[in-house]
């Protein structure tokens, strides 16, 4: 542990300095994130419709899926934001149209709207859908036309669907009343070959006939209904919109709201961060003063020949004693005050090799 305290105090102002950069600036923009963000914000009322008015065919083997209205209602909605038509028409029906327009990234632009839309669930019968920007009139008008979009979506949707399904039955209506014109001939055609008293088999035989007309006749009936009633159901829908009512509706925001979260985030961002980098320079001075090593440990080094000349040697006062320069002099030269070949304090200067030969010569 002492490395790494060492290394603090050595680099302190550097630790200080990190952590004040990072620090404040994630703080200044945790702030501002705070107070240039708004959020508009609708709450939808959600009730399931009647099974009368429900436009589905009886005969139809799928299961229902157990889920509440809120739950159903909010899943369509964030389904719906993940396409890119819907997303579309959502922002080309504000203020932001044009801007879309000219982006040279479209698909960036969506995503970036797509992001800031919520939606979430309230309880089983109430959703809320919010946009949080930093322009609050632009968050007004993205949540409104989402429900606009949605509210247009479902009901081309309805009508779509009605219209397939009144084509079944109207097909099926047209085989069902085939059936009963030929149940009405074959019972007209045994009434009028049989004027006469009928026996029991004969008797049988035209009961037959009128059972199968009269099912016959039923069945047109039944689907004439289903006709009427797969038309009628849906229009009564749009007209009491039942199934999804905004309670309270978007409107644009004077107060910023809605940036608490994002601030807090930034803010612990910063703050890990600039941890994290304060920690990661302490720990690398320790490394390194580990693996450099410090003046105390050039006393065991082998004693070598002179390597260089010191301006400054042992016993001289100032800021040099507190570097590497005496602990050097030290060991380059002896007790004696002059440099030696190995032996400290035997006052003989060692020359090189080479010198030696030529003053010998």
């Amino acid at each position: 542990m002492q490395p790494y305290l060492t290394s603090a105090r050595r680099y302190r102002w550097w630790v200080a300095a990190i952590l004040a950069v990072v620090w404040i600036t994630g703080l200044v923009a945790a702030y501002v994130e705070y107070r240039t963000t708004y959020e508009s914000r609708a709450t939808v009322w959600v009730l399931r419709a009647s099974p009368e008015l429900a436009a589905s065919n009886p005969t139809d083997p799928s299961v229902p899926l157990v889920q509440t209205g809120a739950s159903q209602q909010a899943d369509l909605l964030n389904q719906l934001l993940q396409t890119r038509s819907f997303t579309e028409d959502v922002v080309g029906r504000t203020s932001l149209g044009p801007a879309l327009q000219g982006a040279s990234d479209r698909s960036a632009f969506l995503e970036n709207v797509r992001k800031r839309f919520q939606v979430k669930t309230i309880g089983p019968n109430m959703l809320s859908l919010s946009f949080t920007g930093h322009d609050p009139r632009v968050a007004f008008e993205l949540a409104r036309s989402a429900l606009d979009v949605r509210a247009d979506r479902v009901g081309q949707a309805r009508i779509e669907a009605t219209a397939a399904l009144t084509a079944l039955y109207r097909r099926e209506f047209q085989l069902a009343q085939a059936h009963a014109l030929e149940a009405q001939r074959q019972l007209d055609q045994f009434t009028n070959a049989n004027n006469g008293p009928l026996s029991e088999l004969d008797q049988r035989q035209r009961d037959q006939l009128r059972l199968v007309l009269d099912l016959a006749q039923a069945r047109v009936s039944d689907l004439q209904a289903r006709m009427d009633r797969s038309v009628l159901a849906p229009a009564l829908l749009d007209i009491s919109g039942m199934e999804f009512q905004v309670v309270d509706p978007p409107r644009e925001e004077t107060q910023p709201s809605g940036g608490t979260r994002p601030a807090l985030v930034l803010a612990a961002v910063a703050v890990i961060s600039g941890a994290a980098l304060a920690a990661l320079l302490v720990l690398v001075g320790a490394l390194l003063a580990d693996h450099l090593g410090g003046p105390a440990d050039l006393g065991s080094l082998n004693p070598a020949r002179l390597l260089a000349t010191m301006r400054r040697g042992p016993g001289q006062t100032g800021p040099a004693e507190r570097g590497l320069r005496p602990p050097l002099a030290t060991v380059a030269v002896g007790n004696g005050g002059s440099p030696h070949n190995g032996r400290p304090g035997d006052g003989k200067r060692a020359r090189p090799k080479a010198v030696q030969d030529r003053r010998g010569r």
